[in-house]
């Protein structure tokens, strides 16, 4: 009786069940509760959600089974709808104005003057850091100093400029201590306002922190009427997170200039994007992520106009 049955299951229905589970839970993972900030990690590594996917669809083309087969095509239709256009190049959006370099050159690294000059070799015009400890710092500013003799740095985070910046302020945005600072900045054509951000990490039990960041930097930007705005840095914080939907919801990030979702940490295999170039009254004409260079972060640069 057991192998009449067994003869009778169609072919593939784990394989297919699978994958309706995986297009599922990518149309509704703003379903899932954040407890202990679950559900921000989830969100985080959610475009690996298509390796699962082309396993199974392995899986389906073995079994020979249709029904395991519409169910992968369904799923997958729903990872392109989600992360097809990142993933594809971007086109050249015309000639930038100026280019900016950010990167986390990571805490206590004695490689930080090798990682500047990395940065400062591609001549951009504008250099975010993050995680600068006392003696970085200092070796940093030996290194950039003379190329770039307009910068600000306020706790862990700094900006160099060749262009002169005025009314630069800290952000604790609602901490205790200060991650972040806004400058402007006479960029060519008219002035940015940039903020430079180092938002808390994310761990296990540990997502506090970040989400009142991001929550008071989207009201910071919201109440800033300023034409031209760019928000750069580590926001320990994937595109897909939602805790990153009200600030996405005012700004734009436009994608990688190279095939593949542009992902930043950890620099030796990156598996999700930390790091962003947010902007609001500016268009990205180019944006690439860099080469591991000492850092446990990679660094992004974009050409604005």
């Amino acid at each position: 009786m057991s192998t009449s049955r067994s003869r009778r299951r169609p072919r593939g229905v784990l394989t297919g069940i699978a994958a309706l589970a995986v297009g599922a839970l990518l149309l509704w993972h703003g379903l899932l509760p954040d407890a202990g900030g679950a559900a921000s990690l989830v969100e985080t590594f959610l475009p690996w959600a298509g390796v699962a996917l082309v396993v199974l669809g392995a899986a389906a083309l073995v079994r020979l089974s249709l029904f395991a087969g519409l169910a992968v095509a369904a799923a997958m239709a729903v990872w392109w709808a989600s992360f097809g256009t990142a993933l594809l190049p971007a086109m050249a959006a015309g000639t930038p104005r100026f280019t900016v370099v950010s990167e986390n050159i990571h805490a206590d690294n004695p490689k930080a003057a090798a990682v500047a000059e990395d940065l400062a070799r591609r001549s951009p015009d504008l250099i975010a850091l993050q995680e600068l400890d006392a003696a970085s710092r200092t070796t940093v500013e030996g290194v950039l100093d003379a190329a770039y003799p307009h910068h600000l740095v306020i706790g862990t985070v700094g900006l160099w400029s060749r262009y002169e910046l005025h009314d630069g302020q800290g952000l604790s945005l609602g901490l205790g201590w200060q991650r972040a600072l806004s400058v402007d900045v006479d960029t060519p054509g008219a002035t940015t306002r940039v903020y430079a951000v180092h938002l808390a990490s994310v761990r296990p039990g540990e997502y506090q922190q970040r989400d009142t960041m991001l929550a008071e930097l989207a009201r910071t930007v919201a109440a800033d009427d300023t034409a031209h705005v760019l928000v750069i840095g580590d926001f320990n914080a994937a595109a897909g997170d939602r805790a990153l939907s009200p600030l996405l919801s005012r700004l734009s990030e436009a994608p990688d200039a190279a095939l593949g979702l542009g992902f930043t940490w950890p620099a030796a295999f990156p598996v999700a994007r930390l790091d962003h170039a947010l902007v609001r009254g500016l268009i990205t004409a180019e944006s690439e992520v860099l080469p591991a260079n000492g850092s446990d972060h990679r660094g992004i640069e974009v050409g604005l106009r």
